[in-house]
């Protein structure tokens, strides 16, 4: 699951590569803003720079597609780290079940990111913890260097703080050196303060999100998640934490019985369940909780009770952990694992990619001298900032870097292309609008595609560009203006490339899907539904559960095929793994005067999603407009 493309390309990577890249060559971290021409000054405490520059070295030296084997390296290190970070049965069905799981899980966070490094550490300290119990000393001096790099690397160095206090607490009770701990803590704490911010990298921690004007999707709790969609990590994280609960109930019940409460590896659990309470608290910490378990569980297999399984149970055991590993490995090489769940938080797409789709802007800007100011959306501000470099962008996706009240007093209003965005316009001076499809949907793009002041130049399946229509901007209008003939060349490329989809490797055909899909988005997203209409139909008939693409058939089909639609619509309904499904068949059976029918398929979708407050509000929107109805009627 870690074989996966560049997709951070389009949120964060861009913006690490082009701060390792300044860090280098100004011999110093920046301590502002820097990259945005919005708030050039405004203090930042970069809490992951070491990381950003080797990021950007791994780069230079091997590319994309090194950057993503790399990721694989790293993955797979922390797993196996964390398997062998105590002794015991690994080859226990349930520790098999329990990887399975947290695979699942890390996947979803399957990214070119700074908390790789995090995923590294973590289990790390879990290993020289376990070698400090034996006996060794050198572990405690070797925490030093290795806390100060994860303080510069990721900010999550709090946590591997936070799993040295309770270590450092589980040796006081079982030695009684308590000034010796402290002492080890306090080396801790100041190797962490080597940082270029000092106490203020040390706390920023605790006060980063004292400062956040947006709110992210991956901040949000797994169980806000499930009110709307389900997906791999939604379904595998319950499983593993209540793994990990009875783990840590076995070792604490066996400690008591040996007479001894801090035995037994009294920190592990006590990180595994500080992970867990992470992990459901936001989704970005899910990986802590998958990389603590396994260590956890692996203990409490340990126990001699825990040996008495009849040796038929064990073989079936291992034989549904085995078919669970085939069955997930041929879901992810076909497609099928990224392609059945929707978004939020999806799974991506399985393969290499073609680091040149991620330069268009960058062409532009060198080619046909694309000039800013340019307004960016939140989502692909960090490639803007990267393709476009000297020039600043816009926003990116650090919300701490920026004011709050940019955020809510100018972007977001910005955004609905009313007042506030004129004002915007015209106080920024923009000049190029580039956003991503998905970061501003179809509102956003139809309407400027309405307004003569802005011309669109440049579509992908990354973002949509356009330029202020003005005798400045001739050049570039004249050789990038997205008019009829490229628009046909761009619909006939799509339908060119879905001939060749099947002949294409296993390695490219995934990702050539998703880059197709979205480029049929694009289209939508212009305007051009009946275009992209033919090329949509092919590619469900080759994918019919992908759910993007019945979104897409829903938006697109003309009139006299809305039977057919309607046929997907009922099919994605019956079992729903997102309350869109659900809403969008009611409201099509609602549009054909099937109120009953419609009433019933949102009581069918609340049967699966019962906390999710859109069905719930489209049932009583329902309602009411049924008893309206009737009182007229009558």
């Amino acid at each position: 699951m870690a074989w996966t493309p560049g997709i951070s390309f389009t949120e964060d990577l861009g913006r690490h590569l082009l701060l390792g890249r300044t860090i280098l060559e100004q011999g110093s971290v920046p301590e502002t803003n820097l990259l945005a021409y919005t708030h050039p000054d405004f203090p930042f405490v970069n809490h992951h720079w070491l990381a950003e520059v080797i990021l950007y070295g791994l780069h230079r030296m091997a590319g994309l597609n090194g950057l993503i084997v790399w990721k694989m390296l790293m993955l797979a290190a922390a797993l196996g780290l964390s398997l062998v970070a105590v002794p015991g049965r690994r080859g226990s069905p349930i520790v098999w079940l329990a990887g399975i799981l947290a695979v699942v899980i890390l996947g979803y966070r399957a990214h070119i990111r700074p908390e790789l490094f995090t995923y590294l550490c973590l289990p790390l300290y879990l290993g020289l913890f376990e070698l400090i119990r034996r006996g060794a000393r050198w572990p405690r001096w070797a925490m030093i260097p290795l806390a100060c790099f994860w303080a510069n690397a990721h900010i999550y160095f709090f946590f591997g703080l936070a799993a040295a206090v309770m270590f450092a607490f589980e040796q006081g009770l079982s030695n009684r050196r308590w000034l010796r701990e402290a002492g080890w803590l306090a080396l801790l704490g100041l190797a962490s303060l080597l940082n270029p911010n000092g106490w203020r990298g040390f706390l920023e921690p605790a006060a980063i999100f004292t400062n956040y004007g947006m709110a992210i999707t991956e901040n949000a709790s797994p169980l806000d998640y499930a009110q709307s969609v389900v997906n791999p990590m939604l379904l595998a994280l319950p499983i593993l934490s209540l793994l990990t609960l009875a783990a840590i109930a076995v070792n604490r019940w066996r400690a008591m019985r040996q007479g001894s409460f801090y035995g037994n590896r009294l920190a592990n659990d006590l990180i595994a369940l500080l992970a867990l309470c992470a992990a459901w608290l936001m989704a970005r910490n899910t990986p802590l909780l998958a990389l603590t378990s396994l260590p956890v569980i692996v203990c409490a297999l340990e126990c001699r009770e825990t040996h008495a399984f009849h040796p038929l149970w064990t073989g079936l055991g291992s034989l549904t952990a085995l078919a669970l590993t085939v069955g997930l490995s041929a879901a992810v090489v076909s497609g099928a694992y990224s392609r059945a769940f929707p978004s939020p938080i999806a799974p991506t797409a399985f393969g290499f990619d073609d680091e040149q789709r991620y330069a268009q802007l960058r062409r532009l800007a060198t080619e046909y001298d694309l000039k800013g100011p340019v307004f960016t959306d939140y989502n692909i501000g960090s490639l803007v900032e990267y393709e476009l470099y000297p020039q600043p962008g816009y926003c990116d996706n650090r919300p701490e870097a920026f004011p709050s009240a940019f955020w809510r007093a100018e972007y977001l209003p910005a955004l609905g292309l009313g007042e506030r965005w004129e004002q915007v316009v015209e106080a920024r001076k923009i000049n190029a609008i580039v956003v991503s499809l998905t970061g501003v949907k179809e509102s956003f793009t139809q309407e400027l595609m309405r307004r003569p002041q802005w011309l669109l130049i440049h579509l992908d399946d990354l973002c949509a560009v356009w330029i202020r229509n003005h005798i400045d901007n001739r050049r570039i209008i004249d050789a990038c203006l997205f008019n009829e003939d490229r628009r046909v060349l761009y619909e006939r490329n799509i339908q060119e490339r879905i001939d060749r989809l099947q002949a294409m490797t296993w390695r490219q055909r995934p990702v050539e899907t998703e880059r197709l899909l979205y480029e049929l988005y694009g289209l939508v997203c212009i305007g051009e539904s009946a275009r992209a209409w033919p090329a949509i139909q092919r590619l469900h008939a080759l994918y019919p559960n992908y759910q993007m693409l019945q979104e897409l058939l829903r938006v697109t089909a003309p009139p006299d095929e809305i039977s057919r639609v309607a046929a997907v619509l009922e099919r994605a309904a019956r079992i729903p793994v997102s309350t869109k499904q659900s809403s969008d068949y009611a409201a099509f059976l609602e549009g054909q005067n099937r109120t009953e029918e419609a009433r019933s398929a949102l009581l069918r979708g609340l049967k699966f999603f019962p906390f999710s407050p859109l069905l719930r509000q489209r049932l009583e929107e329902l309602d009411d407009r049924k008893y309206v109805t009737d009182v007229l009627v009558r």
